[in-house]
């Protein structure tokens, strides 16, 4: 079978044309070897100063080679004739083949500017249309013009027109970081905890597009960026290409899972480039010690006192999530990189969960700033602009327009938290979505929280048990719900979310941080479940609304 990205599990079918879509997709993965990978619904931006240009890849089919074949899919009826080919859509007609060779030439453009010697060839698939050698079709030649006959055999036409190649491995992984980055795609890492689904996501003009190109006098950008603004899709473009390039790369974080889906689908250490959280880092620099011989408090102090001795070894250092990182750890990090290296440090402020921490001043640095939220469903971000949980107002830029969290209330210390908890999730599965999909977020503490046993309701639960292996990775307990603690899922997201154990008597900087962190980690949907002590503290706030 083929190798598909984004996994297939990913792509739900809304209209008539997407499930032929799926279909043909499905076709193509049982039908090609390994040899073979297949891209689909690739959304490309490119930010122009007289205005945005945007356009989408129906499918690509990746061989041994590197080679490519775009498969442009026009389902259902279309108007054929002299003048050209032509879709409608309800009362609109659209130009295929204007729309078709714009897509092709935007591909072959970024080809020519690499001097690959790939080849790239370019296929109208019309699975339910039959096209003779006489009907004038857009220009296109007919043996590029795959109709419903050639349908019923799909992938034997691709395995006869674009072949398996001779296999290249070097030029087949660039071919693929192409793919996936320089056409303003990422693969997704706030996926759920403790596993990564292969989503792809088109960011239209933002920080993965500008960022990298800013040259700063001093080596130093700062990025500064509301949750859900693509600060981590950034830091993996940038790693990326840091690989390419040959460069000593090393991405640090406050946050234990954010660093641990992000070193599966970086680049290796074979490649140059170190992921991991500052503890981390501490904890390989004391020997790995295992069991009872952590001591990440002595550990951290030692590290900090041999840090002005370290060598200079870095390229790019990138370091995320400083706002909750103490001015000294910053400082010790900084020794690492070359005089010549390039220093990215990204922050947010509005999600800092420790009031302790001091704002760091980088005066050298060249300040990016966002405000736009693309993951969050924009009732969401209304919601969070009316409680006023961020300093700015945040911009709502995703495409859902979503709806507000369905709010019960629970009596702390009764069954009431459970059956409120368990009746979510039933909601959730109501509205559609899977078990996978949904993930149950706890304000209080691991330690406190009352949702600790092995099953919620019908279901097993999957929690971190508190201990790490030999290795360092944290242990899971098996189960098909995921439950974790606001804290840890910092920097990640789920379709569905369940907030629950929710309790504060007002909204104070810390609780409106909190909370802020907690609400943008969904894409789709909330459900909130919360005390009738934190539901008046809401009340009031909106009240105090000018």
């Amino acid at each position: 079978m083929a190798k598909l990205i984004p996994d297939l599990a990913t792509f739900r079918p809304m209209t008539a044309g997407e499930h032929t879509e799926r279909d043909i997709l499905q076709q193509l993965d049982r039908g090609l070897s390994d040899d073979y990978t297949i891209f689909h619904h690739l959304h490309w931006a490119n930010a122009r100063p007289q205005g945005d240009q945007h356009g989408e890849l129906d499918m690509v089919v990746m061989n041994r080679a590197g080679d490519l074949a775009i498969l442009e899919v026009k389902a259902g009826e279309l108007d054929m004739g002299p003048e050209g080919l032509f879709k409608r859509y309800g009362t609109k007609v659209k130009d295929v083949g204007h729309q078709l060779q714009r897509q092709f030439n935007k591909l072959q453009e970024r080809i020519r500017e690499r001097n690959w010697t790939i080849r790239l060839q370019h296929f109208l698939v019309l699975p339910h249309k039959r096209v003779s050698d006489e009907d004038a079709t857009i220009g296109f030649p007919r043996e590029r013009v795959i109709d419903a006959n050639d349908c019923e055999d799909l992938a034997g036409v691709i395995r006869r027109q674009l072949s398996m190649g001779v296999d290249d491995e070097g030029m087949r992984q660039q071919v693929l970081r192409f793919m996936l980055d320089q056409l303003g795609l990422q693969l997704d890492v706030t996926a759920l905890s403790g596993r990564l689904e292969c989503q792809v996501r088109a960011l239209s003009g933002g920080l993965a597009t500008w960022v990298p190109r800013i040259s700063a006098p001093s080596g130093i950008v700062r990025v500064q960026a509301t949750a859900g603004s693509g600060k981590t899709q950034l830091a993996l473009g940038m790693l990326r290409q840091a690989a390419e390039q040959g460069w000593r790369a090393e991405y640090v974080c406050f946050n234990r899972p954010l660093a641990d889906h992000l070193r599966q689908i970086a680049p290796a250490a074979q490649e140059g480039v170190q992921v991991r959280t500052f503890h981390q880092l501490c904890w390989e620099h004391a020997g790995k010690p295992y069991g009872d011989a952590i001591d990440l408090a002595a550990m951290t102090e030692t590290y900090l006192a041999g840090a002005p001795q370290q060598t200079a070894s870095l390229d790019l250092l990138i370091i995320d999530e400083m706002q909750d990182m103490p001015v000294e750890w910053v400082q010790a990090l900084l020794p690492k990189l070359k005089a010549s290296g390039r220093l990215c440090v990204m922050d947010d402020p509005d999600q800092c969960l420790y009031p302790d921490r001091e704002p760091i001043d980088l005066p050298e640095a060249v300040v990016v700033t966002s405000h736009e939220n693309h993951r969050s469903p924009r009732k969401l971000v209304e919601l969070v602009n009316l409680l006023q949980l961020t300093n700015e107002p945040v911009q709502a830029c995703g495409p859902l327009a979503g709806q507000l969290p369905g709010l019960q209330t629970y009596q702390p210390g009764d069954r009431s938290l459970l059956k409120a908890t368990v009746a979510a999730v039933e909601r959730c599965l109501g509205q559609g979505f899977a078990l996978e999909d949904i993930v149950v977020l706890t304000w209080r503490g691991r330690e406190r929280s009352e949702l600790h046993s092995e099953t919620l309701g019908p279901w097993s639960t999957r929690r971190f048990d508190g201990s790490y292996d030999a290795q360092g990775r944290p242990c899971w307990t098996d189960g098909v719900l995921s439950i974790d603690t606001v804290r840890r899922f910092k920097g990640q997201a789920a379709k569905a979310l369940i907030l629950t154990e929710c309790h504060f008597e007002a909204l104070t900087p810390e609780v409106k941080a909190l909370l802020f962190v907690a609400l943008t980690r969904a894409r789709m949907h909330v459900e909130w479940i919360l005390t009738e002590a934190a539901e008046q503290a809401l009340s009031l706030a909106m009240q105090d609304v000018p």
